[in-house]
């Protein structure tokens, strides 16, 4: 069946109703008919035992041993009498089995009955009955009760007569069965209906919002109905909520994909333009030779740029891409940060900056390289920005779970309104945009990937007392 669910329904509900009530009347008519069979039964029953009672009575008066012809006679115009006030048939039978009273019309007097079962069980003195069908569909009832004389069967009474049927009912009542019937059909496709449309309004209302959410992710369904439906609009939710964040995701992926590549774009333009206008300089063969060694070196320099941004990208893509393949172990924060001082020496002292490491944290879960990695960035960016003369501090320490690093410096401090994008990539602060000093603006952007790998956090902050201050925390191990 390829039709919706409503008309399924409707026409489930509608078979099982017809059915139902079809069951129903079948059921209610046989026991009507059993009932006016049962009661028609008990009457012919009573019937049958009073005359066979009183013909036992009147042949013990008479002094004979069976039913002569005089009685029989006598008994047949009684029974006539009988028969029309009562509606019954009531037949004498003599210990032969053969008529010989009858209350009806036509007679049947001479007629031998003896071959029925309900004559025969009479006749050996125990009372008998038998329903047969009639040819107009009613059903007649038989009783034979046996009359008795000096001890002996001399006869029996055989006591008739017709009650309805089911096929009697639906032909005698076909007219208004059928308005009934009708009656039946039309108020349950009206309440089948109804209920039909009850049932499967939130299907339909899931059924609306499924082709809203093809071009509004923010589609959402409120849980009513029964549980099933419930069910299914919890889940039509959340499946929405996910294709919503997969959504934002994607656009958000395509929107940092987008400027990834306007960025690098940029980034690698200035140090190629300034290559390319050192060589064509060389090759107008006029330079002199101080002139040329300036812009060899020039080249050199824009060249190392250019090594340097392509492995701060790869370097970060390899980060971000992890899949924890990263040799873990523990960490020591302090040794860490002191090898990642003493690596930086050089620069530090070549800028004037002084750089000490202080205090102790908690062993931290990680890649030594890596944190260690984190702590020459942000020392680097630190000296950087800290005037000659000036005094860059590591600072270790431990709370509640975390291992905290900070590094300060004491330089300008970073404007409020670049804090939000300090780590973004190619992003450098108002006071950094000097290429010379401001690198390509992926450091802090890789600090931010390697804490994230490690399952920590990082902020920068101004300090009151002028300066900026970094601060990392890692999930410490337990003892």
């Amino acid at each position: 069946m390829r039709g919706s669910i409503r008309t399924r329904l409707l026409a489930a509900f509608l078979l099982v109703a017809v059915a139902a009530a079809a069951a129903l009347s079948i059921y209610s008519l046989a026991v009507v008919e059993a009932y006016g069979v049962r009661r028609l039964q008990e009457r012919l029953d009573t019937e049958a035992r009073v005359s066979a009672g009183l013909l036992s009575a009147a042949i013990g008066t008479i002094g004979t041993t069976h039913v002569g012809p005089s009685l029989a006679a006598a008994t047949s115009r009684a029974l006539k009498q009988a028969g029309a006030e009562t509606a019954t048939r009531i037949i004498v039978v003599d210990s032969t089995g053969r008529v010989v009273a009858d209350g009806g019309t036509p007679s049947v007097i001479g007629s031998v009955y003896s071959a029925r079962p309900e004559i025969r069980s009479a006749l050996r003195g125990t009372e008998g009955s038998a329903t047969r069908s009639l040819s107009n569909g009613r059903l007649a009832l038989f009783v034979a009760v046996p009359i008795s004389a000096g001890g002996h069967v001399v006869g029996a009474t055989y006591v008739s007569s017709t009650t309805f049927s089911v096929a009697t009912l639906l032909r005698d009542y076909r007219g208004q069965l059928a308005l009934v019937a009708l009656a039946f059909l039309l108020a349950a496709l009206v309440l089948t209906e109804v209920l039909t449309r009850w049932l499967t309004r939130p299907l339909r209302d899931l059924q609306v919002s499924a082709r809203r959410l093809a071009t509004d992710h923010s589609v959402r369904v409120r849980p009513v109905g029964p549980r099933e439906t419930r069910e299914l609009a919890a889940a039509f939710n959340q499946l929405a909520e996910e294709i919503e964040t997969s959504s934002d995701e994607l656009h958000e992926e395509e929107r940092r994909k987008s400027r990834f590549v306007s960025d690098v774009s940029h980034e690698l333009r200035s140090p190629l333009t300034g290559i390319r206008l050192a060589a064509e300089t060389l090759l107008d063969n006029e330079v002199g030779a101080e002139d040329q060694q300036r812009f060899l070196a020039t080249i050199i320099r824009e060249a190392d740029r250019l090594t340097g941004l392509a492995n701060d990208l790869l370097e970060l893509q390899r980060i971000e891409g992890a899949t924890g393949e990263l040799p873990l172990g523990r960490v020591d924060l302090r040794r860490a940060a002191t090898l990642a001082v003493e690596a930086n020496d050089p620069v530090a002292a070549d800028r004037g900056v002084a750089v000490t490491v202080e205090g102790r944290a908690p062993e931290v879960l990680g890649a030594a390289d890596r944190l260690q990695q984190v702590v020459g960035n942000l020392v680097d960016n630190a000296t950087r920005h800290t005037p000659a003369g000036g005094h860059v501090r590591v600072i270790l320490s431990g709370e509640a779970g975390w291992a905290v690093l900070r590094v300060v410096d004491e330089g300008p401090g970073i404007p409020p309104a670049d804090l939000a994008n300090l780590f973004e990539r190619f992003w450098r602060a108002q006071y950094s945009r000097d290429r010379a000093t401001g690198g390509a603006g992926l450091g802090l952007a890789i600090v931010r990937a390697i804490v994230a790998s490690h399952g920590g956090t990082i902020e920068a902050a101004n300090r009151p007392e002028g300066g900026a201050a970094f601060t990392v925390r890692l999930p410490s191990l337990r003892d």
